[in-house]
C-alpha cells in the first residue's frame, strides 16, 4: 500500500500541480510582504513593466520550444532552434528598451522600470532551450521542479530587499533571480551545449509550428495583460495595481492546474502526433486530462471567487481591498475560460492551426472592444470584458474541438461531470459553514472554510481517482 501510494506521489501530474502549489504559495507570499510595504501605485508601475518583460518572456517559451517539441531530426535542429530563440529574446530586449525611453527613460519610475526589465526575455532563451529537451525527454517531473527552486530564490531575494528598505528594486531583482536560477538549473539538468550550426530548412520546419502559436500567443497575452495595458491608459497607476493585485490571486488558482497540465497535454498530444495514432487515442487523452482540469480547477475557482473578500484582506492588507472584486470576477472567468485549455495543443496536432488562432484572436478582439469603453470605469469593469471574453473563447473551443476530434457533446459533459459535482460540493460547504465559524475574526475564519473545503474535495476526489473516474494525466 505505501509503496502504491509513494508510486502515485511521484507521477508526473502530481509531481507538476505540487510544484506549481508551492510556486504559486510563494508567489502569493511574495505579493503578500509586497503589500506589506509597497503601496498600490509602485505596484501598479511595477505590474505594467513586468506585463511587458512577460511579454517577451512568453515568445521565447512559445512557438520555437514547441518546434523542440514536434522535431522529428532533432539532434541536427537543436542547436539552430536555440540560435533563433537568442535572436527572439533579442529583438524584445531591444522593444523593452526603446518603450522605456519613450516612458522618459531613468527620469520616471515607469521609464525605469521598463528599462531594468529590458534584458529578461534574453536571459530566459537558454532556460527555455533547456526546459523543452527535458519536457522531450518526458522529464516532466524535473521540468516542473526547477521552476520551483527559482521562485524560492527570487522570493528570498524579495524578501531580503523589501525588510532592507529597498521599493520596486526588490521586486525587479527577485525576478532576475529566477531568470538566473532557471538558466543555471535547466543547464545542470540537462548537460548540453549548443554548437556554432545554423541550418535555413531547420527556420523553415520550425516556421510552420511557430508562427501559428505566436500568433495564439499574442492573442493570450493580451487577454491576460492587454487590461493592464489599456488600464493604464485611462487610469492611474494605482488602479492598475488594484487589477493586477486581484489578478495575481485568480490567476495563481487557475495556473496551479493549468500550468502542469499544459505542458503534460502537449507531451501526450506531440507523442500521438509522432505515432500516428488515431482520433480516437487524441479524444482519449483530451477527455482525460480536461476531466482531472476540471475537477481541480472549477471547485478551486469557485472558493476563491465566494471567500475574495477574506483572502484579499488576508494575503494582502485592507489597503488592497479594491482588488477583491476583481478577485471573484476573474476567477469566474478563468474557470469558464478554461473550456479552451487544451485548444493548442488539439489544434496544432490535429493540423489544424489557424482555426486555434482565429479563435484567440476574436476573443482578444471582443475583449478589446469592451475594455476602450469600459476601462476607464475601474478594474472591476475592466475585469467585466475579461469575463465576456472568456464566454465567448470557451464556447467556440469547445465547438472546434468537438468537431477536429469528432467528438459527442455527450462525451464532453461526460468528462466535465466529475468536476461540476466537485464544485457543487465545494460551493456547499461555502454556504453552509458560514454562521458557525465567522465567530472568530476574518483570518480563523477563513482558515476554518478552507480547511472544510479541502476535508470535503479530498474526500470525493480519492473516491473518483479509486474508481478510475478520474485519471491522472501522463505524458
Amino acid at each position: 500500500m505505501a509503496r502504491a501510494m509513494f508510486a502515485k506521489l511521484r507521477e508526473p501530474y502530481v509531481v507538476g500541480v505540487a510544484s506549481r502549489i508551492f510556486g504559486q504559495v510563494i508567489a502569493f507570499v511574495s505579493v503578500a510582504v509586497a503589500s506589506r510595504y509597497l503601496d498600490l501605485e509602485v505596484f501598479g508601475t511595477y505590474a505594467l513593466a513586468w506585463a511587458a518583460a512577460v511579454i517577451g518572456n512568453t515568445f521565447v517559451f512559445t512557438g520555437l520550444y514547441q518546434a523542440l517539441l514536434r522535431s522529428r531530426d532533432f539532434e541536427r535542429e537543436r542547436d539552430t532552434l536555440l540560435w533563433l530563440l537568442l535572436t527572439v529574446g533579442c529583438a524584445f530586449a531591444i522593444v523593452l528598451v526603446a518603450f522605456g525611453l519613450l516612458s522618459g527613460g531613468f527620469a520616471t519610475a515607469q521609464g525605469y522600470a521598463l528599462l531594468a526589465f529590458a534584458p529578461i526575455p534574453l536571459l530566459s532563451a537558454p532556460a527555455a532551450w533547456w526546459e523543452a529537451q527535458l519536457v522531450r525527454a518526458k522529464r516532466v517531473r524535473a521540468a516542473s521542479l526547477y521552476v520551483l527552486v527559482a521562485e524560492t530564490a527570487a522570493l528570498a531575494v524579495a524578501i531580503l530587499m523589501l525588510t532592507s528598505g529597498w521599493q520596486i528594486e526588490a521586486l525587479i531583482a527577485a525576478r532576475y533571480a529566477a531568470v538566473l536560477a532557471g538558466v543555471v538549473l535547466t543547464g545542470a539538468l540537462v548537460r548540453r551545449l549548443p554548437r556554432l550550426a545554423f541550418r535555413r530548412d531547420t527556420v523553415r520546419t520550425a516556421r510552420r509550428t511557430a508562427l501559428p502559436l505566436w500568433g495564439t500567443s499574442a492573442v493570450h497575452l493580451f487577454t491576460n495583460y492587454g487590461t493592464d495595458i489599456i488600464l493604464g491608459a485611462f487610469a492611474p497607476a494605482a488602479m492598475v495595481g488594484a487589477y493586477r493585485g486581484g489578478a495575481r490571486i485568480a490567476i495563481t488558482a487557475s495556473n496551479l492546474v493549468l500550468q502542469p497540465l499544459t505542458m503534460l497535454s502537449w507531451s501526450r498530444f506531440t507523442g500521438i502526433e509522432k505515432s500516428g495514432n488515431s482520433l480516437a487515442a487524441m479524444r482519449a487523452a483530451w477527455a482525460d486530462n480536461m476531466a482531472l482540469g476540471a475537477a481541480i480547477l472549477w471547485p478551486m475557482n469557485a472558493a476563491v471567487a465566494m471567500l475574495a473578500p477574506a483572502l484579499v484582506v488576508t494575503i494582502l492588507d485592507e489597503t488592497w481591498l479594491a482588488a477583491a472584486g476583481v478577485v471573484a470576477i476573474l476567477s469566474v472567468s478563468r474557470a469558464i475560460g478554461f473550456g479552451g485549455a487544451l485548444l493548442e495543443p488539439v489544434m496544432m496536432t490535429a493540423a489544424n492551426g489557424r482555426l486555434q488562432f482565429l479563435i484567440r484572436l476574436w476573443g482578444a478582439g471582443i475583449l478589446f472592444i469592451l475594455l476602450l469603453p469600459f476601462a476607464r470605469f475601474g478594474a472591476e469593469a475592466a475585469a467585466f470584458a475579461h469575463l465576456a471574453s472568456s464566454v465567448f473563447v470557451a464556447t467556440l473551443s469547445l465547438v472546434a474541438i468537438a468537431r477536429t476530434l469528432e467528438m459527442p457533446v455527450a462525451h464532453m459533459v461526460k468528462a466535465f461531470a466529475p468536476g461540476l459535482a466537485l464544485t457543487g460540493v465545494v460551493v456547499a460547504v461555502i454556504l453552509t459553514s458560514g454562521t458557525l465559524i465567522d465567530g472568530g475574526g476574518i483570518a480563523t475564519g477563513l482558515a476554518l472554510k478552507i480547511g472544510a473545503i479541502v476535508l470535503a474535495w479530498s474526500g470525493l476526489m480519492i473516491v473518483f481517482l479509486t474508481r478510475r473516474i478520474l485519471v491522472l494525466p501522463k505524458p
